[in-house]
Order: C-alpha cells, then structure tokens, then sequence
C-alpha cells in the first residue's frame, strides 16, 4: 500500500453539489486541472441558494394560523444570501392545488410570513413549497415540506398506509463499482411499498448456492454487505424482510477489470480514502496519471498522484472541513471520472446556542424570562439572526427523528436525493451508530445538481439568469385612436407621495420599470405623454409573469406551475362539506370547468365587476339578483326552503367551505376574480347546507395589478399593485395586570412565536412571553444563523403546574 501525499490545496469557489456514485458518464479528454478550473468556473456562475423554513409548530388544526421564519443561504458555506432579493413561498393542498402564493422582502437572506387556515379545513397533508427565482431558473432543488393539518379538532396523527405489493431493495457498491478480486461495501436500501424503509437480513450465496456471508439492516432498512467477488462467479441475496416476507434478489455482476474508491469514514477525526485496483487494471493503467477532487463547502481540494502500485492510500484530517457534504471523485489521466463517493463530515464548528430559563417550574399564565447567548465554533461571541417558537409539547406532540431542523435541512436533505427519513437523527444526539448509519446514507443516496460532463465539456458555464429583487411594472402606450406610442414619456408615482420614476417607450409603445420594491396593494399612479408631450394616450398595465418549471422532490407530485399557470381546468378537484357543527362529512368532487361553466340560477361576475370597491359588499351589493347583504353576510331573499330560510348562504372560497355566518368583507374586493351564486339544484352539490345557497368566490392566484376603470383623464392610469407581503404579528397575551380578559380560557397550543430575535454583539438577546391555562411540559426550539454562515438550533423545556 502506498500513502499519497495532498498536493494541490484551497481552491475556494461558491458551492455545487456533483453527481451520484453510481453514474460515471462519457467525458472528454481534459486535463485535472481543466476540471478544476472549469469547476469553479461553474460554481461561480451558478452558486446555490437553499432555503430553510422555520415553522411555529410541527403540524396545524384547522383555523391555525401557520407562522414560519425563512433563511435563505448562498453556497456551502451557508452564508445569509444577498443574491435575491424576493422569496416566494406556496401552500399546496393534499390534491396539489396551490391555494396561496405569497412573495416576501427578503433582508439579507432573511424574511417572515404566514398562512391563515380556515376554520373549516379539510384534513390532510399539506406542502408548503419555498424558492427564489434564482433557484428556479438554474434548476436547483427547492424547499418542500409536507405539514399535516387535522380538519376540526385535532385526534392525533394518522397511521401510515401501508399499500399492498412487495418490498424493494437496491444496492450501491461504494464509489459506483463493484470489480472482482477487490473487497468493497455493497451498501443497500429495503424499502416498504409506502416508500418508508424496511428492515431486511439475508445471506448471500454465489452460483454454487455456497454462503458467502450473511448480513441485516442497521437503520431504517439500510446497511453494509462486505463482499469480494471472485471471477466466473455471480451472487445472489436470500431475503427475509420485517414484514415476514422472503425473496432472492441478484447482487450486481462484478466487473473483471476496475478500480474503486473506497473511504474509512468511521474515525471522527480522520478521513481514509483508498484506491484500489484489481491486478487487471493495474497492469494496464500502470504509472499512468491519475487523480481525486475533493469538494467541500465551497472549496475545491484536488491531488495527482501515480498508479505504481494496486492499492493507494491517502489519510485526511476532518477538522480542515467544515461540517457538511464532501464529495471525492477519482479521475483517470485523460480527466474522465471514475468513481465517486460522498461522506458526511460531522465537525464541532456549528453556531452554539444556549437558551436559559430564569426558573426551573411556572405556574399557568405565568411570565417566563428567556436569555439567549450564541458564540461561533471558536467560542467567540457573535451577532446572530434566530427565530424562536414555543409550544405545549403535552397537546402537540413533536416528531422526534422526523422533525426537519434549520442543520438536517441545509446540511443534509437540500443536497440529497428523494424524501429522507427521520432526518433529525443524525443530528439531535450525535454518536457512533448515528455516525455510522449516516455514512451508509452517503452511500446509498446520493443527489446530482450537475453532469461531470456539463463541466468536462465546458458547456453552459455562463450565468444566464438574474436573481429577483423586486417586482417589474410594465405595460404599454398607445393613442386614443390606438397606435403604439414611440418615444413616448411614462412616469410612475406612488400615490401617497415619494419618489417619481420616468422611463420612455420603445417602438412598440412598451415600457418597464424594473425591480421595485413596494409592500402588497400599494395604489400608483402612471402618466404618459407622447414624444411631442401631448397627453392623447391610453395606457395598459401587464400582468406579471408567473414563475414556471417549478421542481419538487421525487416522492411527491407537486403542481406544474405558480399562480396557477400549468394547471389543468378540467382536473376535478375534491370539495369538503361540514355540516352545521363544523363536523367534516364525506367529500365530493366537482370540476373547476363544471362550476363556472355549469348552468347557474343567477348571473356570473367577473373580475371587472369587482375592482376599485372599498369592501366586497359594496361590489356585490344590488349586482346579485336574489342576494342581500347584512353586515357582509349573504343572504337569499326569496323562499328557497321555509323551514331554513333566513338562514346564511354558504360561503365557499377556493373550494375551502367557510364558518357559517362568515362576512365576505374579510376579502379585499381586489382579490377576487369571480362570484358565482348557486341557489336550488345546482346547490344540492353541497347537501343540507347548501339549502340557503351558496357564494362560490375565486380568488386571484397571480400577481396581477389591480387597474381602475375610473378614467380622470387621458394619459393618466390609477392602479393598485401586488407586493410584498408584511407577515403578521403573532398574539402573545399579557397577565400581568388583572383585566377581564383574564378571565377568558387560554387553550393555546402555539404559546410564543418571534421570528425576528438579534442578539447583539456580545452574543445576548432576550424575550418574554406568558404561558397558557394548560400545566404540562413546554417546548422551546431557538434557529439560526449567524453573519458567517454558521447555524445553529437549541432546544429548551420547562414544567408548568
């Protein structure tokens, strides 16, 4: 054996994740260092963005409101993005509907929001989906978490289905190639017809039906064949699953000519990697060039060595790695990838963060003092961003190794391939077994954010997208008589008052105001004049365009588009009935087409009926024939039913049935993009309740701007823009003082919720809240980051009696 010395160090470049162990393409003549280069090259062009959402709880009820803090990072390195300045952030129903869309301001890589529940929800298991457009145009993965709400009142998660079939198994010889006469690990994945891992023993016995060696699971259906195949022979696996279920599998076929990479992951402070070469490669490659790139964190190390002897060694020492990732590939003299193998580092060199309550126990309604103090892997004070929730841990469980924390999702599951299971084990008590049981992870999934032969071939390298920072404002000028104005002047103003932008037409009459930074329903003004000054102009307002080619993980079907686009009308989507006590009955299913295109007893209004209307009643009010309003509540004024009439109509908001007796003035008007009114057989599609009609409101799922009809004069266009969202400030009641309100129940789940704590310089921030009526244990989980990129969680828990 001999040692390889590390020669060429510290190319450091932004972050991009390599291709699986086991595809090794056709590549090219290039040269290490080539590679090297062209590898920074693209890493610098397409540096990564990650996102990560803090949510305020680990599942909803219906009527919740779901507050989440978003980190966004740039690279391996993890540091605050300052590339984009906009994140979109989508809920997605169980049947993959988008329901809401919000854009939010992002401050250096930071930014809060949320989502309203209705109260009369559906139960089921809902995603919430979070990118940049900088993620979308350079195809990189996005933040997808799947976030169960219960309709009603909560009865406890839902068992896992278990679908009927087989198990599955796969296996992965370690660096992608499994050759005769070289010992290697042939790692392996059993998986349940669920998707969810299972455990697995067998023996493995060659052609002659001879046992070769036995092997089981370790965790979650995962673990280590050790084998070395012998020439002219094959290997078969006799199984015995969990379930009680048996089969036999082939092993993969053997190579008769091969080199691998294997790597000894095991000591926490050293890193070994060997190359190994059977006899027949050896003397056909013999003294020829060969060589590793190491990637970690945004660095690039990379040594060349010769193959003058059958098996190399090389040793490491983890500490020059930050916590994270590393990909090891070996290359061959001409540059064409060979092997490829992934390992976790797991380094002491996270943000610290240590949460101190001022007392061991609290009486309910009782004030708890928290003091927070983070310091970097140094032990040095630092400023930080956190976001810190508190919940009762005895009425909302947590989920233990399921739970996703700010280090399993940028650390672990943003870079992997597929759904991972309980990705909070790895990282919530470190050991040897979690140590280990990660390792085979590396081994058995693997992710690929580029081909080696996109950087071989020196392909694409240039950076072709821009990141978003703001919201473009385009549209067109044209005559009275209707002829593009050229060269025509546009000024944009805010109606309040500030700043005037002034932009001038091109041929064609267009304009565009490029990334402005306003909040959600900020009224404009624009005027526009002809090349001659003249103000015989009409002006059109575009609709922003909606961001496409949305990707999500492999185990889940997200919908084809935002705000809509990519979505099929026809698609029957399921409706939810509730009966008067809120008690959820069995669901129907209607087609989008079916209730717009349906045969309706009254008139459709559309979204020119609707605009520029200070409330929803004010919009509707004389324009429903049949409908009165009281106080925001619809009512039919004809007899539909004597028995019930006088009663409320339903009200259904985006296929979402709303509490009866629900005021259509908590909708802006602007929001709306259609009304329909449904009144005797065609609201029986909606049982008992629908007795009293129903109020079928669509609302706007783009980011178009809402343009008044209103004409002051020629060449001047009033309209209302979609901005920012401004998240909302999350109830934390005071008890301090005696008030009446003391006296109402306190049954809160979700007891605190700060998505904006900085500790200073010294590393020190603090917070106060007050506990509910409920005496039990309470959950305190503190995130984030701090200026470096380091990051950081902490988990606190307290009694209450």
């Amino acid at each position: 054996m001999k040692k390889i010395v590390l020669s060429l160090l510290a190319a450091w470049c932004c972050s991009v994740p390599v291709f699986s162990q086991n595809n090794n393409p056709v590549s090219p003549s290039v040269p290490l260092d080539a590679v090297v280069s062209r590898l920074q090259t693209l890493s610098a062009n397409k540096a990564v963005e990650k996102v990560y959402l803090h949510l305020n709880k680990p599942y909803y009820n219906a009527g919740d409101t779901i507050y989440f803090k978003a980190y966004v990072t740039l690279g391996e390195q993890h540091e605050p993005s300052k590339l984009s300045g906009m994140l979109h952030v989508d809920l997605v129903s169980p049947s993959d509907s988008l329901l809401q869309t919000i854009p939010l301001q992002m401050v250096n890589g930071l930014a809060a929001g949320d989502f309203s529940l209705p109260g009369i929800l559906p139960g089921g298991t809902y995603r919430i989906r979070a990118y940049t457009k900088w993620m979308i145009d350079n195809g990189q993965s996005l933040f997808d978490r799947q976030v169960n709400v219960n309709g009603g009142a909560f009865a406890g998660n839902k068992a896992l289905v278990v679908k009927a079939g087989k198990p599955n198994i796969a296996f992965f010889p370690e660096g992608g190639s499994f050759v005769n006469g070289i010992p290697i690990k042939l790692a392996f994945k059993a998986v349940s017809t669920n998707g969810q891992g299972l455990d697995v023993k067998g023996v493995v016995v060659d052609n002659t039906n001879a046992e070769v060696t036995r092997f089981e699971s370790k965790h979650l259906g995962m673990g280590l064949i050790f084998i070395t195949a012998e020439a002219g022979k094959t290997y078969k696996a006799n199984l015995t699953y969990a379930n009680g279920t048996k089969a036999i599998v082939d092993l993969p076929k053997a190579d008769n000519e091969g080199i691998t990479l294997m790597v000894n992951n095991d000591n926490p402070d050293k890193l070994g990697i060997e190359i190994n070469a059977n006899k027949a490669y050896y003397l056909k490659n013999k003294n020829k060039e060969i060589g590793i790139i190491i990637y970690s964190a945004g660095s690039i190390r990379s040594v060349k060595t010769v193959l003058d002897n059958q098996v190399l060694d090389l040793n490491l020492n983890k500490k020059d790695f930050k916590t994270g990732i590393a990909r090891i590939t070996l290359f061959s003299e001409q540059g064409e990838p060979l092997n490829e193998r992934l390992v976790f580092i797991q380094n002491p060199d996270l943000l610290t963060i240590t949460s101190v309550s001022d007392k061991p126990l609290y009486p309910v309604r009782g004030k708890v003092h928290i003091a927070i103090n983070t310091k970097n892997k140094n032990g040095e004070a630092v400023k930080s961003y956190l976001s810190a929730a508190v919940i009762d841990a005895d009425k909302v469980s947590t989920t233990g190794d399921d739970e996703n924390s700010i280090l399993s999702s940028l650390l672990l599951t943003s870079d992997l391939k597929g759904a991972i299971e309980q990705p909070n084990y790895y990282f919530a008590d470190v050991s040897n077994d979690t140590r280990s049981n990660l390792d085979v992870l590396m081994l058995s999934q693997g992710y690929r954010h580029f081909e080696w032969k996109q950087v071989l071939n020196d392909a694409n390298t240039a950076a072709v997208y821009t990141a978003e920072n703001g919201f473009d404002v385009s549209g067109q000028v044209k005559t009275i008589s209707g002829k593009p104005v050229d060269g025509g002047t546009v000024t944009l103003m805010p109606q309040a008052g500030g700043a005037l932008l002034t932009q001038t037409t091109d041929h064609d009459g267009n304009f565009t105001f490029k990334n402005l930074v306003y909040d959600d329903k900020t009224p404009f003004m624009i005027q526009a004049k002809t090349a001659q000054g003249k103000s015989n102009t009409k002006i059109s307002i575009s609709q922003a365009k909606a961001l496409t080619n949305i990707k999500t993980g492999d185990l889940m079907s997200p919908a084809q588009g935002v705000n809509g686009a990519g979505f099929d009308k026809t698609t029957q989507q399921p409706v939810y009935i509730a009966d008067a006590n809120s008690r959820a009955l069995n669901a129907v299913t209607i087609s989008e087409r079916g209730i717009n295109a349906g045969k309706l007893t009254t008139e459709f209004l559309g979204k020119n009926n609707l605009r520029d209307q200070s409330t929803l009643s004010n919009g509707l009010q004389g324009r429903l024939n049949g409908i009165v309003l009281r106080q925001g509540v619809p009512y039919l004024a004809d007899k539909v039913n004597p028995v019930m009439q006088g009663g409320p109509m339903l009200i259904v908001v985006d296929d979402t049935v709303l509490p009866a007796g629900t005021s259509i003035d908590n909708y802006n008007a602007a929001d709306v993009e259609s009304v329909n009114v449904l009144k005797n057989n065609d609201a029986t599609i909606y049982g008992v309740r629908g007795a009293n009609g129903v109020l079928v409101l669509k609302m706007w799922k783009t980011q178009a701007p809402v343009v008044s009809n209103n004409v002051i004069s020629p060449g001047l266009l009033y309209f209302t823009a979609r901005g920012f969202y401004k998240a909302r400030t999350f109830y934390s009641p005071v008890y301090e003082a005696s008030t009446g309100a003391d006296k109402k129940p306190d049954a809160r789940t979700a007891i605190y919720w700060n998505p904006d704590i900085v500790t200073g310089k010294d590393g020190n921030a603090s917070f106060d809240f007050f506990n509910a009526d409920s005496k039990g244990n309470y959950r305190l989980v503190i995130e984030g980051i701090d200026e470096a990129g380091n990051i950081g969680r902490s988990i606190l828990t307290y009694k209450v009696q």
